[in-house]
């Protein structure tokens, strides 16, 4: 299968990417990683640690599904992380294409939310899903959820942005969208992860929960099952 990794022009998406990969591996799937984000972060970071969980190739092409795509294992869980969406649709465009389920990284802050909806600039990430099903076999967009992150223990915003992103906005207008019940802290250990081995139980545990709950909604198979 392949999993996109979509954020708009916010921190920590590349390091959802590669900590999530981790903990795929963690739960027995064999991981393969896809690099979509110009910036190559997730490649920079798999060529600096030895702990890293598969190969990282570089695929920051809006060919993606007509060169990336079909030399994929897909017997693997094929993970690909694409940044800055809303600034980059032709590869995103590409991306979404072929993808079997889409995580959003989202901060539950305004900037994030206007990034994801209603850009000042660029294509919302909620159109490029939206368009995305014309281009695919099945007619339909790819199953997308939202990953709320960098969120403040204690704190009311995760509950607030979850509410406004599943209920379509203040006046539900707007695009309604699944949210998941896993929740990336802010947390220190997180937010230096990239560049170094997943070796701290802090980058480990929310990324197990998060494994555990999209195995639990069908969105990723149990290991050894299809894919």
């Amino acid at each position: 299968m392949l999993i996109a990794s979509l954020k708009p022009r916010t921190m920590g998406g590349t390091t959802n990417t590669g900590l999530l990969a981790y903990a795929l591996a963690r739960a027995g799937h064999q991981v393969t990683c896809y690099d979509a984000d110009e910036s190559l972060q997730l490649a920079a970071w798999a060529r600096d640690v030895d702990d890293f969980p598969g190969t990282v190739h570089e695929a920051d092409t809006p060919a993606f599904a007509e060169t990336v795509y079909p030399a994929m294992d897909h017997n693997r869980v094929n993970l690909v992380d694409a940044g800055h969406a809303e600034n980059h649709p032709d590869i995103v465009d590409s991306v979404l294409e072929v993808a079997d389920l889409v995580i959003v990284t989202v901060s539950p802050t305004n900037p994030d939310y206007d990034r994801l909806v209603k850009p000042e600039r660029g294509t919302p990430i909620a159109k490029l899903i939206r368009r995305s099903a014309a281009l695919r076999d099945s007619g339909k967009a790819p199953t997308t959820v939202i990953l709320l992150n960098r969120c403040q223990a204690g704190a009311n915003s995760p509950k607030e942005f979850a509410d406004l992103l599943t209920n379509g906005g203040k006046d539900g207008t707007l695009p309604r969208w699944d949210v998941l019940t896993t929740r990336i802290p802010r947390r220190e250990q997180i937010a230096s992860a990239v560049g170094f081995p997943c070796d701290k139980p802090g980058r480990k545990a929310p990324y197990d929960a998060l494994v555990t709950e999209l195995t639990r909604l069908g969105h990723v198979p149990a290991p050894g099952g299809p894919r």
